[in-house]
């Protein structure tokens, strides 16, 4: 293949056609600034599969052998700047005020076992975060319960990383020296790898946001984390994601978004709750 075709300049008409693809399939929309994004991302896998065009590329997408190269292409598309600890006030009101909170209720329920999603968990430092505080809490707050935490995203990159639950120093940055020792294991190189402990608590699937009849399957929860991802949403995905995620909490249950994403263009069911410094959402009864 002549390396300039890995090369080739989409046309306009290329972008608004792979744009629509990847709405359908993810709900994840690209405004025509970000064509160029698009074309970076892609043009390494059109070398890579000797295509001619991005047309050929969408038209493989689009085939009986598309499923594979759909895994693929959401791990170009997908962005993943995550840490552990990320957006401190609100991972404190979790550890402070939502979680206990969680537990009255699940106790008024007759129930023992807490349900944690962190929905679009790339490469697993959130739900880690979580787990971390469950288990620093086992026998105080969560005495006599069992916490599940589930991790999902739509990369299975990522969620290979989830699952391996190795990281650099700069990912676990927000980490006290303390919360480093007791948590993980030094593999050397500034490489650390997440205690046996940890993994008891959580487990990885992948999961896509827009399968709306997949939720159910998924169970119901007392908290859902899904930071930094209705952005990417337009309005009529972001209407069904959060009714989504409405009908998988319990009464009373919480919401936690992105610190600058907001819900309250939506009439979700949602009242909002008030931290220092975060904000989150309770289910209305």
């Amino acid at each position: 293949m002549d390396p300039l075709q890995a090369k080739q300049q989409m046309t306009l008409s290329e972008f608004r056609s792979i744009r629509e693809f990847i709405y359908a399939k993810s709900g994840i929309f690209f405004n025509e600034s970000k064509q160029y994004f698009l074309e970076n991302r892609l043009s390494k896998r059109l070398a890579e599969l000797n295509l001619r065009s991005y047309g050929d590329y969408l038209a493989l997408l689009q085939g009986l052998q598309g499923g594979p190269e759909l895994k693929r292409l959401f791990v170009e598309i997908t962005t993943n700047e995550t840490s552990f600890w990320r957006n401190p006030p609100q991972i404190e009101a979790f550890q402070n005020i939502v979680l206990p909170d969680m537990a009255k209720l699940a106790r008024e329920r007759g129930q023992t076992r807490l349900r944690i999603w962190s929905a679009a968990c790339s490469s697993g430092e959130e739900p880690y975060t979580l787990a971390m505080i469950c288990h620093d809490l086992r026998d105080t707050v969560l005495r006599g319960f069992t916490v599940e935490i589930l991790g999902t995203d739509i990369s299975d990159k990522v969620l290979a990383q989830a699952q391996d639950g190795v990281y650099n120093a700069y990912t676990l940055r927000n980490l006290a020296p303390e919360q480093l020792q007791r948590h993980f294991v030094s593999l050397g190189r500034e490489l650390y790898q997440i205690k046996p402990d940890l993994h008891r608590y959580t487990s990885f699937r992948n999961f896509n946001l827009v399968d709306y009849v997949g939720y159910r399957a998924l169970g119901a929860f007392d908290v859902i984390f899904c930071r930094n991802v209705l952005i990417y949403f337009d309005e009529a995905v972001k209407a069904q994601v959060l009714k989504a995620f409405h009908a998988q909490l319990h009464p009373r249950a919480t919401l936690l978004v992105g610190h600058s994403e907001s819900i309250h263009a939506f009439n979700t069911g949602f009242e909002l709750m008030h931290f220092s410094k975060a904000m989150g959402y309770r289910k209305r009864a």
